[in-house]
């Protein structure tokens, strides 16, 4: 029965995940500069810290003060981009982004009256979670329903899905943090849907962590953003970010963990908290049965080949946070023009893939 129970609550999910993409919902909104003076990288740095600023006012740029010495050697391979008449530093501005979500979220585990809240309340009390999951199931069936019918079957499903198989569970809700959910078609063709999908969406996104365990996912980040995309040596991006952790939070960074198993383990919102293990938490098994049912729902809107789908399989369960790297503030992007008719309101996330 638990097993026949997972299977019918990841379908559920996997409905949700596989409705037809606008690939090109976005455009970018910036042009890559040619022949640009690379003498003039202090100015390129104070020009991309003060348009990120303009975009997140509340942003601490007072933080970042000792660590710009090391923007500095970061930024010598990264992208000049025209953006806003604004010559700045592309992946930098990423950067300032992460440094910028986990100051955030540090905050607001610092604040107890704020955290932890929804789900975080209850997850690691699996008796507060059958409770929640019998209260839905009784909205769900009741003469008097305290809440709509689809928020209701939304949170059943979850909750079942998550007392049986947990693992599982947060791997697929997970598949919304790393990817990119904005330009799924679903969400613009019903909007009061949508607008139930998302508020659920963030209450179970909302989960149980440490601040030691988003510095340590922060540090994850900052370490293969450096590697993959300024082509920084592994000796000197384990370094670099050492270094600045160290100025940002006080805290030690090991190094170690950049070579083991990388899993999104939990999440804060939107925000993705990556850790590493010896070894990964979903089994062969579980991973198996992962992809085949991905690769049935995939053929809808995306014809591939086995041989072509598996790769890209194995590259997302071992690497979820070079895929979350793979995206950058919505700020950098506009609409397409073609898609202009479509109500975009509300649907905006923070990254853009």
């Amino acid at each position: 029965m638990k097993q026949r129970q997972t299977k019918q609550i990841i379908q559920k999910l996997l409905t949700s995940l596989s409705k037809k993409y606008y690939w090109d919902y976005y455009l970018p909104d910036f042009k890559k500069v040619d022949g640009a003076n690379l003498s003039n990288k202090p100015k390129i740095i104070k020009a991309t810290i003060q348009k990120y600023k303009e975009h997140h006012p509340e942003f601490q740029d007072n933080k970042i003060k000792d660590i710009q010495n090391y923007f500095l050697k970061m930024v010598e391979n990264d992208t000049i981009i025209y953006f806003q008449d604004t010559q700045i530093y592309q992946e930098l501005y990423k950067i300032l982004y992460l440094i910028d979500s986990t100051l955030e979220v540090q905050k607001l585990l610092n604040n107890s009256k704020e955290y932890p809240k929804e789900f975080a309340k209850i997850q690691s009390d699996l008796k507060q979670v059958k409770l929640f999951r019998q209260h839905y199931k009784k909205n769900l069936i009741g003469l008097y329903k305290l809440v709509g019918k689809g928020q209701s079957r939304f949170r059943y499903w979850i909750t079942t899905g998550y007392i049986y198989n947990k693992n599982l569970t947060k791997f697929f809700t997970h598949l919304f943090v790393v990817g990119d959910f904005v330009k799924v078609k679903e969400i613009y063709d019903d909007a009061e849907t949508t607008k139930l999908l998302l508020y659920e969406l963030d209450f179970f996104l909302m989960q149980r962590t440490t601040i030691s365990k988003v510095i340590k996912s922060f540090g994850i980040l900052l370490y293969w953003e450096m590697v993959k995309y300024l082509k920084i040596s592994r000796k000197e991006a384990e370094e670099y970010t050492s270094h600045i952790i160290h100025y940002l939070f006080k805290e030690k960074f090991n190094a170690n963990e950049l070579h083991r198993s990388i899993e999104l383990k939990s999440s804060i919102g939107y925000y993705p908290v990556f850790g590493a293990s010896k070894k990964a938490s979903l089994s062969k098994d579980e991973q198996q049965f992962i992809s085949n049912k991905l690769y049935k729902q995939i053929q809808d809107y995306v014809p591939m080949k086995q041989d072509d789908f598996t790769p890209l399989f194995e590259s997302y369960i071992k690497t979820p946070h070079i895929q979350y790297l793979g995206k950058y503030p919505v700020e950098l992007f506009r609409q397409n023009p073609k898609y202009s008719s479509i109500n975009q309101e509300n649907f905006l996330l923070n990254f853009h893939l």
